[in-house]
Protein backbone atom coordinates (compact mmCIF):
# COMPACT_ATOMS: atom_id res chain seq x y z
CA UNK A 1 0.00 0.00 0.00
CA UNK A 2 2.92 2.39 0.63
CA UNK A 3 4.08 2.00 -2.97
CA UNK A 4 0.61 2.97 -4.18
CA UNK A 5 0.55 5.95 -1.82
CA UNK A 6 3.95 7.10 -3.08
CA UNK A 7 2.67 6.91 -6.66
CA UNK A 8 -0.51 8.82 -5.82
CA UNK A 9 1.49 11.62 -4.23
CA UNK A 10 3.67 11.98 -7.33
CA UNK A 11 0.63 11.93 -9.63
CA UNK A 12 -1.14 14.57 -7.57
CA UNK A 13 1.92 16.81 -7.64
CA UNK A 14 2.21 16.41 -11.41
CA UNK A 15 -1.49 17.14 -11.97
CA UNK A 16 -1.77 20.14 -9.67
CA UNK A 17 0.98 22.59 -8.76
CA UNK A 18 -1.14 23.68 -5.78
CA UNK A 19 -0.64 20.26 -4.21
CA UNK A 20 2.01 20.18 -1.48
CA UNK A 21 3.01 17.46 1.00
CA UNK A 22 4.05 18.28 4.57
CA UNK A 23 5.81 15.73 6.78
CA UNK A 24 6.71 15.90 10.44
CA UNK A 25 10.10 14.28 9.81
CA UNK A 26 8.47 10.94 8.95
CA UNK A 27 8.10 8.95 5.74
CA UNK A 28 11.66 9.04 4.44
CA UNK A 29 11.76 6.55 1.51
CA UNK A 30 8.02 7.02 0.93
CA UNK A 31 8.74 10.53 -0.37
CA UNK A 32 11.87 9.78 -2.41
CA UNK A 33 10.01 9.70 -5.77
CA UNK A 34 8.15 12.91 -4.88
CA UNK A 35 11.33 14.72 -3.87
CA UNK A 36 13.09 13.50 -7.01
CA UNK A 37 10.39 14.71 -9.41
CA UNK A 38 8.60 17.56 -7.59
CA UNK A 39 10.97 18.61 -4.83
CA UNK A 40 9.42 22.04 -4.35
CA UNK A 41 6.08 20.41 -3.48
CA UNK A 42 7.45 18.61 -0.44
CA UNK A 43 8.27 20.25 2.89
CA UNK A 44 9.76 18.48 5.91
CA UNK A 45 8.42 20.66 8.71
CA UNK A 46 10.41 18.73 11.27
CA UNK A 47 9.34 17.47 14.68
CA UNK A 48 6.72 20.19 15.01
CA UNK A 49 3.44 18.46 14.23
CA UNK A 50 1.15 21.06 15.85
CA UNK A 51 2.79 23.82 13.86
CA UNK A 52 2.56 21.66 10.72
CA UNK A 53 -1.25 21.64 10.92
CA UNK A 54 -1.25 25.42 11.23
CA UNK A 55 1.07 25.69 8.23
CA UNK A 56 -1.28 23.46 6.21
CA UNK A 57 -4.30 25.54 7.21
CA UNK A 58 -2.48 28.71 6.20
CA UNK A 59 -1.51 27.26 2.84
CA UNK A 60 -5.17 26.62 2.02
CA UNK A 61 -5.83 30.34 2.55
CA UNK A 62 -3.57 31.20 -0.36
CA UNK A 63 -4.84 28.52 -2.71
CA UNK A 64 -2.74 25.46 -1.97
CA UNK A 65 -4.13 21.93 -1.43
CA UNK A 66 -1.93 20.45 1.31
CA UNK A 67 -1.50 16.84 2.36
CA UNK A 68 -0.11 16.24 5.86
CA UNK A 69 1.69 13.00 6.70
CA UNK A 70 2.59 11.55 10.07
CA UNK A 71 2.36 8.46 12.21
CA UNK A 72 -1.22 8.04 13.43
CA UNK A 73 -0.03 8.43 17.04
CA UNK A 74 1.02 11.98 16.07
CA UNK A 75 -1.39 12.78 13.22
CA UNK A 76 -4.15 12.97 14.37
CA UNK A 77 -3.60 12.20 18.09
CA UNK A 78 -0.87 14.68 18.99
CA UNK A 79 -2.44 17.44 16.89
CA UNK A 80 -6.12 16.92 17.71
CA UNK A 81 -6.71 20.47 18.95
CA UNK A 82 -5.10 21.96 15.84
CA UNK A 83 -7.18 19.70 13.60
CA UNK A 84 -10.33 20.80 15.43
CA UNK A 85 -9.65 24.55 15.35
CA UNK A 86 -7.37 25.12 12.35
CA UNK A 87 -8.88 22.61 9.92
CA UNK A 88 -12.38 21.50 10.91
CA UNK A 89 -13.65 24.87 12.12
CA UNK A 90 -12.53 26.45 8.85
CA UNK A 91 -13.46 23.37 6.78
CA UNK A 92 -9.99 23.59 5.26
CA UNK A 93 -9.35 21.15 2.36
CA UNK A 94 -6.40 19.31 3.90
CA UNK A 95 -5.76 15.57 3.57
CA UNK A 96 -4.37 13.96 6.72
CA UNK A 97 -2.44 10.70 6.31
CA UNK A 98 -2.11 8.73 9.54
CA UNK A 99 0.36 5.92 8.86
CA UNK A 100 1.01 2.93 11.10
CA UNK A 101 -2.40 3.02 12.76
CA UNK A 102 -3.17 0.31 15.28
CA UNK A 103 -0.28 -1.70 16.72
CA UNK A 104 2.09 -1.73 13.74
CA UNK A 105 4.83 0.13 15.62
CA UNK A 106 4.74 -2.56 18.27
CA UNK A 107 8.41 -2.46 19.22
CA UNK A 108 8.29 1.28 19.89
CA UNK A 109 5.72 0.89 22.65
CA UNK A 110 2.41 2.54 23.40
CA UNK A 111 3.70 6.02 22.53
CA UNK A 112 3.71 4.99 18.85
CA UNK A 113 0.68 2.67 18.87
CA UNK A 114 -2.71 4.08 18.05
CA UNK A 115 -6.08 2.39 18.50
CA UNK A 116 -8.15 5.50 19.21
CA UNK A 117 -7.65 7.84 16.23
CA UNK A 118 -11.05 7.23 14.62
CA UNK A 119 -12.79 7.74 17.95
CA UNK A 120 -11.01 11.06 18.48
CA UNK A 121 -11.92 12.42 15.04
CA UNK A 122 -15.48 11.15 14.57
CA UNK A 123 -17.15 13.79 16.79
CA UNK A 124 -15.48 16.68 14.93
CA UNK A 125 -17.60 18.49 12.33
CA UNK A 126 -16.61 18.83 8.68
CA UNK A 127 -14.16 15.92 8.47
CA UNK A 128 -14.36 12.67 6.50
CA UNK A 129 -12.64 9.52 7.75
CA UNK A 130 -11.34 6.65 5.62
CA UNK A 131 -9.84 3.28 6.53
CA UNK A 132 -8.74 1.44 3.36
CA UNK A 133 -7.81 -2.24 3.55
CA UNK A 134 -5.54 -2.41 0.50
CA UNK A 135 -4.13 -0.37 -2.39
CA UNK A 136 -7.40 -0.51 -4.33
CA UNK A 137 -9.46 0.96 -1.51
CA UNK A 138 -6.66 3.43 -0.78
CA UNK A 139 -6.85 4.79 -4.31
CA UNK A 140 -10.65 5.13 -4.10
CA UNK A 141 -10.35 6.97 -0.77
CA UNK A 142 -7.60 9.18 -2.18
CA UNK A 143 -9.66 10.15 -5.25
CA UNK A 144 -12.58 11.15 -3.05
CA UNK A 145 -10.40 13.06 -0.59
CA UNK A 146 -8.70 14.99 -3.39
CA UNK A 147 -12.09 16.30 -4.55
CA UNK A 148 -13.29 17.26 -1.08
CA UNK A 149 -13.67 20.83 0.17
CA UNK A 150 -13.14 19.89 3.81
CA UNK A 151 -10.55 17.97 5.87
CA UNK A 152 -10.16 14.25 5.23
CA UNK A 153 -8.31 11.66 7.29
CA UNK A 154 -6.99 8.49 5.67
CA UNK A 155 -6.02 5.83 8.20
CA UNK A 156 -3.23 3.53 7.02
CA UNK A 157 -2.54 0.35 8.98
CA UNK A 158 -0.38 -2.66 8.26
CA UNK A 159 0.75 -2.23 4.67
CA UNK A 160 2.09 -5.69 3.77
CA UNK A 161 -1.05 -7.81 4.13
CA UNK A 162 -2.35 -9.39 0.90
CA UNK A 163 -4.67 -7.27 -1.24
CA UNK A 164 -8.33 -8.02 -0.61
CA UNK A 165 -9.61 -6.82 -3.95
CA UNK A 166 -8.34 -7.85 -7.35
CA UNK A 167 -9.28 -4.77 -9.29
CA UNK A 168 -9.93 -1.05 -9.08
CA UNK A 169 -12.67 0.08 -6.68
CA UNK A 170 -15.09 2.63 -8.09
CA UNK A 171 -16.12 4.29 -4.82
CA UNK A 172 -15.75 4.28 -1.03
CA UNK A 173 -19.10 2.57 -0.55
CA UNK A 174 -19.05 -0.82 1.27
CA UNK A 175 -17.35 -3.53 -0.76
CA UNK A 176 -18.22 -7.23 -0.63
CA UNK A 177 -15.10 -9.33 -0.10
CA UNK A 178 -17.04 -12.58 0.21
CA UNK A 179 -20.65 -13.02 -0.93
CA UNK A 180 -20.83 -16.68 0.07
CA UNK A 181 -23.35 -17.16 2.89
CA UNK A 182 -24.77 -20.62 2.26
CA UNK A 183 -23.53 -22.12 5.56
CA UNK A 184 -24.54 -19.18 7.75
CA UNK A 185 -27.03 -17.01 5.83
CA UNK A 186 -27.94 -14.92 8.88
CA UNK A 187 -24.39 -14.02 9.92
CA UNK A 188 -22.22 -11.26 8.49
CA UNK A 189 -18.64 -10.14 9.11
CA UNK A 190 -17.98 -6.43 8.63
CA UNK A 191 -14.34 -5.31 8.61
CA UNK A 192 -12.28 -2.22 7.95
CA UNK A 193 -8.64 -1.44 7.36
CA UNK A 194 -5.82 -3.82 8.17
CA UNK A 195 -8.03 -6.59 9.59
CA UNK A 196 -10.11 -6.99 6.43
CA UNK A 197 -7.72 -9.47 4.84
CA UNK A 198 -7.80 -11.99 7.71
CA UNK A 199 -11.52 -11.38 8.23
CA UNK A 200 -12.15 -12.23 4.59
CA UNK A 201 -10.05 -15.40 4.83
CA UNK A 202 -12.00 -16.49 7.92
CA UNK A 203 -15.31 -15.64 6.26
CA UNK A 204 -14.52 -17.83 3.27
CA UNK A 205 -13.50 -20.71 5.52
CA UNK A 206 -16.75 -20.45 7.50
CA UNK A 207 -19.06 -19.76 4.55
CA UNK A 208 -20.03 -16.33 5.86
CA UNK A 209 -20.55 -13.14 3.90
CA UNK A 210 -17.94 -10.43 4.51
CA UNK A 211 -18.19 -6.71 3.87
CA UNK A 212 -15.38 -4.13 3.84
CA UNK A 213 -16.17 -0.56 4.90
CA UNK A 214 -13.47 1.87 3.69
CA UNK A 215 -15.35 5.07 4.60
CA UNK A 216 -16.22 5.43 8.27
CA UNK A 217 -17.46 9.02 8.27
CA UNK A 218 -19.95 9.66 6.96
CA UNK A 219 -20.87 6.01 7.52
CA UNK A 220 -22.45 4.78 4.29
CA UNK A 221 -26.19 4.16 4.53
CA UNK A 222 -25.61 0.95 2.58
CA UNK A 223 -23.58 -0.43 5.49
CA UNK A 224 -26.53 0.06 7.82
CA UNK A 225 -29.14 -1.27 5.40
CA UNK A 226 -27.05 -4.36 4.65
CA UNK A 227 -26.55 -4.96 8.39
CA UNK A 228 -30.31 -4.87 8.93
CA UNK A 229 -30.77 -7.98 6.80
CA UNK A 230 -28.65 -10.15 9.13
CA UNK A 231 -29.31 -11.41 12.65
CA UNK A 232 -25.72 -11.52 13.93
CA UNK A 233 -22.81 -9.30 12.91
CA UNK A 234 -19.11 -9.47 13.80
CA UNK A 235 -17.19 -6.21 13.44
CA UNK A 236 -13.45 -6.77 12.95
CA UNK A 237 -11.08 -3.80 13.24
CA UNK A 238 -7.68 -2.84 14.61
CA UNK A 239 -9.24 -0.16 16.78
CA UNK A 240 -10.93 0.12 20.15
CA UNK A 241 -14.63 -0.68 20.34
CA UNK A 242 -15.50 2.84 21.47
CA UNK A 243 -15.77 5.20 18.56
CA UNK A 244 -14.52 2.96 15.76
CA UNK A 245 -16.49 1.06 13.12
CA UNK A 246 -18.21 -0.94 15.86
CA UNK A 247 -19.28 2.24 17.63
CA UNK A 248 -20.42 3.95 14.42
CA UNK A 249 -22.44 0.93 13.32
CA UNK A 250 -23.96 0.38 16.77
CA UNK A 251 -24.99 4.02 16.95
CA UNK A 252 -26.60 3.86 13.52
CA UNK A 253 -28.47 0.65 14.39
CA UNK A 254 -29.64 2.10 17.72
CA UNK A 255 -31.19 5.00 15.79
CA UNK A 256 -33.34 2.73 13.63
CA UNK A 257 -37.12 2.76 14.18
CA UNK A 258 -38.32 0.45 16.95
CA UNK A 259 -40.18 -1.67 14.44
CA UNK A 260 -36.96 -2.42 12.56
CA UNK A 261 -35.22 -5.75 12.90
CA UNK A 262 -32.07 -5.08 14.93
CA UNK A 263 -29.05 -7.42 14.63
CA UNK A 264 -26.79 -8.45 17.48
CA UNK A 265 -23.37 -6.87 16.95
CA UNK A 266 -20.14 -8.29 18.42
CA UNK A 267 -16.77 -6.55 18.47
CA UNK A 268 -13.49 -8.21 17.46
CA UNK A 269 -10.90 -5.50 17.90
CA UNK A 270 -8.45 -3.95 20.33
CA UNK A 271 -9.21 -4.41 24.00
CA UNK A 272 -9.42 -1.55 26.49
CA UNK A 273 -5.78 -1.88 27.55
CA UNK A 274 -2.26 -0.95 26.58
CA UNK A 275 0.20 -3.53 25.29
CA UNK A 276 2.18 -4.82 28.25
CA UNK A 277 5.31 -6.23 26.62
CA UNK A 278 7.48 -5.35 23.64
CA UNK A 279 7.62 -7.61 20.63
CA UNK A 280 6.63 -8.05 17.02
CA UNK A 281 3.43 -6.79 15.43
CA UNK A 282 1.93 -10.29 15.72
CA UNK A 283 2.94 -10.38 19.38
CA UNK A 284 1.22 -7.06 20.08
CA UNK A 285 -1.93 -8.26 18.33
CA UNK A 286 -1.83 -11.47 20.36
CA UNK A 287 -2.15 -9.47 23.58
CA UNK A 288 -5.56 -8.41 22.29
CA UNK A 289 -6.45 -11.87 20.90
CA UNK A 290 -6.30 -10.29 17.47
CA UNK A 291 -3.42 -12.03 15.71
CA UNK A 292 -4.32 -14.16 12.68
CA UNK A 293 -4.64 -17.45 14.54
CA UNK A 294 -6.64 -15.96 17.40
CA UNK A 295 -9.07 -14.03 15.22
CA UNK A 296 -9.61 -17.11 13.05
CA UNK A 297 -10.46 -19.23 16.10
CA UNK A 298 -12.66 -16.52 17.61
CA UNK A 299 -14.64 -16.05 14.42
CA UNK A 300 -15.04 -19.80 14.10
CA UNK A 301 -16.44 -19.99 17.64
CA UNK A 302 -18.74 -17.05 16.92
CA UNK A 303 -20.00 -18.70 13.73
CA UNK A 304 -20.82 -22.08 15.29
Amino acid sequence: MRETLSRLLVEAAADDDRFVVLSGDHGYALFDPLRATHGTQFVNVGVAEQNMIGVAAGLTKVGFRPCVYGLAAFVPIRVLEQIKLDLCHASAPVILLGDGAGLVYSTLGVSHQCGEDIACLRPLPNIAIYSPCDEFELEACWREARKAHHPCYIRIGKADRPAVHGQRIASTEPQWTNREAAMHPERLIIATGSMTSIATTAARAEGIACLSVPRLKPLPTDAVSIAQSYRRIAVVEEHAAAGGLFGALAEAIASLPLTTRVPQVSHFGLGSKFTATAGSYAHALSEHDLNDLAITHRLHAWAT
